[in-house]
Formats: C-alpha cells, structure tokens, sequence
C-alpha cells in the first residue's frame, strides 16, 4: 500500500508541490472569468463557457482545500490548533481587503447607498451568505463570498476528519459516491420543486453561495486525500488528459445543461479526478510541470491574487474606460498590476502572520519561546 510522503518525523504528511501550482490554475480560472466579464459586460445576461470556467475554477478550491487539508492532517491535531492555523492563513488578508473595499466605498460616498454597514460587517465576518439578499452578497470584496463557505467547512473539519478516516476502502467509495450525488441532487431539486421556472435568484444564491450547498465538493476532496492514502484505485488518467476533461466538461454542458447544473454539479466529478491525477504526479515521484518553481512561487500568491484581482481590475477598468480607452485593453493594462498586488499582500501580511500566529508560543522552564518557522503554503484557500 502507498504511503504519503512524510517531510519530517510528527509533522504530518509532506507537501504535494503539484498541487500549490494547481491553486494558482484554479486562481487563475477565476481572473479569466472576471476579465472576459469586464471586458463584455453583457456575458452576465447569457452566460457562456467564459462564465462556467471561473466557476468550476471556485469549485476546483473547494475539493482541493478538502484534499490538502486532510492530506495535512497532524495526528495529534485539535480542532482548537487547527482554526488558529486556518484564521492565520486567510484572516489577515481578507480584513485588509475589506478594509480597502469600505474605505473606497466611504471616500467615493456609496457607504449609504450600497449594501450597508450591516451586511458589510456581515461579510467581514464572514457569514453574509447565509442571508438570502443581494444587498448582503455583494458586500465587502465581492469575492470573499467563498471564504465564508471555507470558514464553515473549517468549523466542521474536526468533526468529519475522524469519520473519513474510519471509512473502509468500500465506505470511502460509497461515501464519493453519495456526495457526487448530492452535489447533482441539490440543483435537482431546486429546478423541480423550488423554482421550476430557474430564476437567477435565489437559485445564485442557493445553488452557488449558499454554504452547505457547496459542502460535497469539500468532502470529497477530503475523501480523494484518502483514496491516495489507503491505495483506493481510481481510473488512471494523466493531467494533461484530465485537465483537457475538466475544460470539455465546461464546454459542452454549458451548452446543453441548465444553469443550476453548471455552478458545480457538471464538474464535480472530473475535477477531482484532476486532482488526483495531480497528486499522483507527487506521490510517485514523476515530473510535474505544476512543480515547477515559477507555478509554485504564483500557487503560493494564489489565494492574494483571489482577493485582490477584482479590486485592481475593476478600479483601473473604470479610470481607464472614462478616458477613453477600450475595455479588453484596459482589463489587460491591469494583470501585471494584479500580479503585484498579489504578491505584495502574501509577502508583506500572508506570509508573516502565518507564520507568527499558525502555532501557540510554548512556555518552557519559565520563558517563552517560539516554536519554530511554521510552514507557508500548504492550506487551500
């Protein structure tokens, strides 16, 4: 039976690089979306592939947060250690950014008008997705709306982690199995008896944002991570044809399916198996373009260049648009802007709060001491 490497004796299971490069294409998805939307707004009426990519690109997070999570896991670990580890990773830079966002609201006088000061606190604390309003879902950074479906799957991490490590080989497969079908269970039921007529709202919101909604895709990540640690085969498929699977996925079922299928059902199944396929990469020691140190240094700024990508963009689309120039040119002026931007907020918040606050100081004979450099870039966002 395969085992997961290890980095070090008690640390956990070591670092799949592939995977960090992975986050960056996933990252990656997102911006593209957004850019083809800022580029014609219209794609928001009649939504094509351009669309669907950035949101199986969200989904792809989901199932990798479970699969490293899980492949992270420390033996002695609490709940209590792992959510500091967790504020510590995504915390310090989404309150800059909702800072930023608030502070632009109130100098351009939209804080009255716009979503409010109590859904603003609401997505600061992460739990306006839970309120059916698009007054609460478009406040703070719009993009922050995933995080508050991570903080709920971190809140039941503890809780799941010991029963997927107690599933058999056939318990994991049924468990795969029931959570693919939840994942198309749930639009099901929502164009059957919810809304038979589809309406966007609150379809978005249920389908897309609502957080237990999207809690099948974290589980099963979660059970991937386990597929690789207990031999559990999986269709064999390299990442070149699994990727290619992943985008003929988007493809054809945007236009044949109906749109609640398309937030995550339709890809749920082939982006795992790209994860996996990823990972095997790692843990047979094969090469691995995804390893490459250029796309794991832009993995690493991923979950920055998520939060801060549609600020940039958006702010310098406007500015630009208003003197005249093209909306795809204005869009393009902005990438390196965001690559910077990104990898200002890791360096400069990310990665030192990480490892300041990811591990308790310990108390030894009277004196403090700190316990060591924590290890940066192994969370999902």
């Amino acid at each position: 039976m395969r085992q997961l490497p290890r980095s070090a004796p008690g640390s956990g299971p070591g670092r799949l690089p592939s995977l960090t490069g992975l986050r960056f294409a996933a990252a990656g998805g997102v911006v593209f979306t957004h850019c083809a939307l800022l580029s014609d707004p219209h794609l928001a009426a009649d939504p094509g592939p351009q669309v669907w990519v950035g949101a199986s690109a969200v989904s792809l997070f989901f199932i990798l947060s479970g699969y490293v999570l899980t492949l992270s896991a420390r033996p002695t670990d609490t709940a209590r250690s792992f959510w500091r580890r967790r504020a510590a990773k995504i915390l310090p830079n989404h309150v800059l950014t909702w800072c930023v966002v608030v502070v632009a609201l109130v100098c351009a006088g939209d804080a009255a008008t716009g979503s409010g000061p109590a859904a603003h606190l609401a997505s600061l604390f992460l739990v306006h997705t839970w309120v059916p309003s698009l007054r609460y879902l478009s406040a703070g950074n719009p993009v922050c709306w995933s995080l508050a479906a991570e903080v709920f799957f971190y809140l039941l991490f503890p809780v799941l982690r010991p029963w997927v490590e107690r599933l058999s080989r056939r318990g994991l497969l049924t468990a795969a199995g029931t959570a693919v079908a939840l994942a198309w269970l749930w639009p099901l039921l929502y164009t059957q008896v919810i809304s038979p007529e589809q309406a966007f709202f609150p379809g978005y919101w249920l389908l897309y944002m609502l957080p237990p909604a999207r809690l099948p895709e974290f589980v099963l990540g979660m059970l991937a991570a386990r597929f690789a640690a207990t031999g559990v085969r999986l269709p064999h498929l390299g990442v070149l044809p699994a990727a290619l699977g992943v985008l003929s996925t988007v493809v054809v079922n945007s236009a044949v399916l109906p749109h609640p299928y398309l937030y995550a059902a339709s890809t749920v199944v082939p982006l795992m198996v790209l994860v996996h396929a990823v990972a095997q990469r790692d843990l047979e020691n094969r090469p691995s373009l995804l390893r490459s140190r250029p796309l794991v240094a832009l993995g690493e700024i991923s979950y920055a260049m998520y939060l801060v990508h549609l600020l940039v963009l958006g702010g310098l689309s406007v500015s630009l648009t208003a003197l005249g120039w093209g909306r795809l040119w204005a869009v393009l002026a902005g990438l390196p802007l965001v690559l910077l931007a990104s990898w200002l907020l890791y360096a400069g918040v990310e990665r030192p709060c990480v490892r300041r606050f990811s591990a308790p100081r310990v108390v030894s004979q009277g004196r403090h001491r700190s316990p060591g450099r924590a290890p940066v870039g192994r969370g999902s966002v």
